[in-house]
This record gives C-alpha cells, sequence and structure tokens, in this order.
C-alpha cells in the first residue's frame, strides 16, 4: 500500500504561518442497530465491528439484568451477541444463529455464553497471511475469578459464530474492558492493548486487589510474533506535555488508509461527585441520585471519547478535548457509558448522491438507561484532522519528502473564495522550475494536482512541498502511479 501523509499532526511540518491543526467531529446519521431483544438491554457494551469480504457484523455484550435498583446483586445471564449489515454497514439486523436457549428458544442471535459472568468479548479478524484457517476470527475474554488473577483467554472460530476456547495469554493485567488486538503487516507483528492500573506515583497495578479511586486506568501494549509469545511492553506514553487522565478503553487499531498509523478512541472517566449538583439540572437527575445510593460511582461518572494517533503503536499523541461528547442535555446521555464506540471503523457510501464514500463509526446510546443503540457516524475520507489556514491566508512547507509516484493527488477543502496552491521546491523551500500548480478550490477526497512539468520526471528524488491556503483544509496527500 502507498504511504498516505496524514495532516493529523505537526509531524511533517518544518515551518509553517497562520497554519492550525483542527480535529473535525463526526457527523451523526442512522440508528444502526437498536438491542432491545429480551436478553439484550441497558448494558449492552464493548462492542466490536468486523469486516469481511461479503459481509459486516457487531459482535456485542448483551446484559439484560445490571441496573435493578431494588438490589446491590441480582442473577445474571451475560450472552455474547452478533447483528449483521447486508447493505454495507448501514444497518445491522438480527441473525438466527440457534446455538443457544434463552427462556426456552434458540431463536436469537447468540453466539457464546458462560456459566459465570462474562465482562467483555472482543472479536477480531485475522488479516496474518500465516493464520491458521480455523483460527481466522479472534476473541479475547477475561476470566475474573473471585481472589485470582485475572487471565485473559484466546477463543479461536472459522465462520465467526462458533468459538472455542484456546489457552489464557501469558500476560499480566486486569483485562476487564474491551482488550484489542490485530496482526501489524508493517512490523509483521500482533499488537494487543488492554487495560491495567497505576497509582500517582507510577507503581503499576495489575490487579483489582486493594483497588482504590485514587488509582488511574491505562492502556498496555504487548506484542507477539505467533500469538503464543508474548513481549509486554507496559504502558502506552503520551507526548510530552499530556497529562495523565483515566482511560476506561482504548479502541486502538491500524488506520486501514495508512498502512504506518495507529488510531485510537480512548474512553475517558471523570467522576464528578463533588460537584454533583449540576445533576440536579438535568433530565432524570432523581435517577443519578439513586444509582449512586446503590452504585456508587456508577451514579456520579460521566464519559466521553478522546482521539489519539501514532506512527510506532508505542508512542500516541493525544488530543486533551473531546472527540466525541455526551451532548445536549436529554434523558438518555450524561451517563457512565455515553460515547463508547465499537472497536473498529468501516467505508460506506455516501447518503448524497454522487459523494464520495465516508468512514463510518458506530457509537452506543442510552447505556445504563434504556435499550441500547448503536448510532452510526460518519467523517470524511482521512478527516479525522487537517491543516487550517483562514481566509487571511496561510503556508506549510513540509520536512523533505522522496517522490515515489508519477502524480501528487490531494484530498482538501475550500470556501467558494478559498484556494490552494502546491508548489515543489529544493531543500531550502524555493519552487522548482515548472512545479508550481494552478490555483485550487473545491471539496475533494482525491484532486490530481497538475504542474507544468511532469511529476514523473522527479520520481526518486526528495523535495519539500509548500502548500500556501486560504480559507482552506488539507486532510491528507499521496503520490500516486
Amino acid at each position: 500500500m502507498k504511504k498516505r501523509f496524514l495532516c493529523w499532526d505537526e509531524s511533517l511540518i518544518e515551518k509553517s504561518e497562520n497554519i492550525s491543526v483542527v480535529m473535525h467531529k463526526p457527523e451523526k446519521k442512522n440508528i444502526a442497530l437498536i438491542c432491545d431483544h429480551e436478553w439484550e438491554g441497558p448494558h449492552n457494551g464493548f462492542a466490536c465491528v468486523v469486516k469481511t469480504a461479503d459481509i459486516c457484523r457487531i459482535y456485542y455484550r448483551a446484559d439484560a439484568s445490571r441496573h435493578r435498583l431494588d438490589k446491590r446483586a441480582v442473577p445474571r445471564t451475560v450472552s455474547i451477541c452478533v447483528s449483521e449489515s447486508r447493505d454495507g454497514g448501514i444497518t445491522f439486523k438480527m441473525p438466527n444463529i440457534g446455538k443457544y436457549d434463552y427462556n426456552g428458544t434458540k431463536n436469537n442471535n447468540i453466539i457464546f455464553q458462560r456459566d459465570v459472568f462474562i465482562d467483555n468479548f472482543s472479536v477480531f479478524y485475522d488479516i496474518n497471511p500465516n493464520c491458521p484457517k480455523n483460527e481466522k476470527f479472534k476473541a479475547l475474554c477475561e476470566y475474573h475469578l473471585e481472589g485470582q488473577q485475572p487471565l485473559l483467554i484466546y477463543h479461536a472460530s472459522e465462520d465467526g459464530y462458533h468459538f472455542r476456547e484456546m489457552y489464557a495469554l501469558d500476560i499480566e493485567g486486569t483485562f476487564d474492558t474491551c482488550n484489542v488486538t490485530f496482526w501489524d503487516e508493517n512490523t509483521e507483528q500482533y499488537f494487543l492493548y488492554y487495560r491495567a492500573f497505576h497509582t500517582k506515583e507510577g507503581e503499576d497495578k495489575l490487579n483489582w486487589k486493594g483497588a482504590n479511586p485514587d488509582w488511574i486506568r491505562d492502556i498496555r501494549v504487548a506484542t507477539s510474533k505467533d500469538f503464543k509469545n508474548w513481549t509486554q511492553h507496559g504502558r502506552i506514553t503520551f507526548e510530552e506535555g499530556q497529562e495523565d487522565m483515566q482511560m476506561y478503553t482504548n479502541q486502538i487499531m491500524k488506520y486501514f488508509r495508512n498502512p504506518s498509523t495507529f488510531i485510537g478512541f480512548p474512553i475517558r472517566y471523570t467522576d464528578r461527585a463533588s460537584e454533583m449538583r449540576n445533576f440536579h439540572f438535568m433530565p432524570m437527575g432523581d435517577r443519578h441520585e439513586a444509582i449512586t445510593k446503590v452504585f456508587g460511582r456508577e451514579g456520579t461518572a460521566v464519559t466521553d471519547c478522546l482521539l489519539m494517533t501514532s506512527n510506532d503503536g508505542f508512542v500516541f499523541n493525544r488530543r486533551d478535548e473531546a472527540f466525541l461528547t455526551p451532548g445536549v442535555e436529554n434523558r438518555n446521555n450524561w451517563w457512565y457509558g455515553n460515547c463508547y464506540t465499537a472497536y473498529g471503523m468501516i467505508e460506506t457510501e455516501a447518503e448524497e448522491e454522487g459523494a464520495p464514500n465516508e468512514i463510518s463509526l458506530y457509537v452506543a446510546e442510552n447505556y445504563r438507561i434504556k435499550s441500547t443503540q448503536y448510532r452510526r457516524c460518519t467523517l470524511r475520507m482521512d478527516g479525522f484532522y487537517s491543516w487550517y489556514a483562514p481566509f487571511k491566508g496561510g503556508e506549510v512547507l513540509t520536512k523533505p519528502l522522496t517522490i515515489d509516484g508519477d502524480e501528487l493527488h490531494i484530498n482538501f477543502a475550500t470556501s467558494a473564495a478559498g484556494t490552494l496552491l502546491v508548489s515543489l521546491c529544493d531543500e531550502d523551500g524555493n519552487a522548482l522550475e515548472g512545479y508550481t500548480s494552478y490555483t485550487m478550490f473545491g471539496d475533494t477526497v482525491d484532486r490530481p494536482v497538475e504542474f507544468e512539468k511532469s511529476l514523473s520526471a522527479l520520481k526518486g528524488e526528495t523535495v519539500r512541498l509548500k502548500f500556501h491556503m486560504k480559507d482552506a483544509q488539507l486532510y491528507s496527500f499521496i503520490f500516486e502511479d
């Protein structure tokens, strides 16, 4: 796959004037899935989106019994379910799997159950070319028995419906969230991201034993060449100046449009117990009080979603401003569990005729309040960030880049009066003769840039790119053959 240069941070920039890196928020679209069967309910979560050649699936934990306020502990039957899309990821429906009995019938979409409580069951499709056919679908499930160190158990399947238990991974952690793994084609190894804790002083805590509210939820990483022998690398780190935060999930994956980019959507957990009076002014404020009396922090904590990226999977650039917020107050948001994204993203057709394909994410709604539903949210291709110049104009000079194609293509947008112009430059930033484009305007994910001279004449050469922008966004660029 060709390297796509993403305008998501300053790492490509040598120098700039009047340019800022802007985060873009996803646009809410249709309800893709409603989990309202009797075995589902308000505590569905930790969903994973899996796309194969012919079908899209959402796997999720279904838990109908959580958060009854009449009792602290209630009998819990937790199931792992699957729903499928036959329209390219726009809507999902329940297939009749017919495997497990629920209330006297097997007419349901349950693919996995255990005799004890299941907190998570994260499903992934393995693209490792050496993966055995009967292990192409992989799932990770936490086993947490009272008084014992939590285990992360690997399950495998050929068809994504019938999973068999394989073995426990030789890794220490708490694992009580969405544990994610994938094959990285660049480094030819598996990455695994999971949760543990550390103290404010930096001491690692890999078990719930002795847990207290001051412990900080963190994200750990391990790697493996064969999915059996793992190297634990400890906590992921962040670029300088990014403070410690409580991160409940990580949802780290490879960005499908660029093989060297990791992207994650961690859920930030904030307990607002000391400012609980705010809940009194929100819809269903009395329910916050009731949940707090029975479940403690689950009635006072709130969550939102952050966005972070990395070039190596170990050091991340995290924006501390929210990527997703609970939104305008209504009866079903501003609860512990808002903004959970399903793991994974897929390319979907745009609703608008003639518009380019988009990226679809799936975000849980109504968590802990009523039947969970997953809303499809979209962004333009590469549209998580952009380099932005206001109307008065701005300029970016990139670091040296090697031309490995015959054409330069850009993903950009301007206003009707905005402009973008590209120059190929030497080491000192001076424009090369014949390699300054015409002035461009428009809004497209793929526009070839025209120069007076042929770009193929410079193939293999190292140049700098200078972008002159006015009321314009630049999302990405690539040298194409």
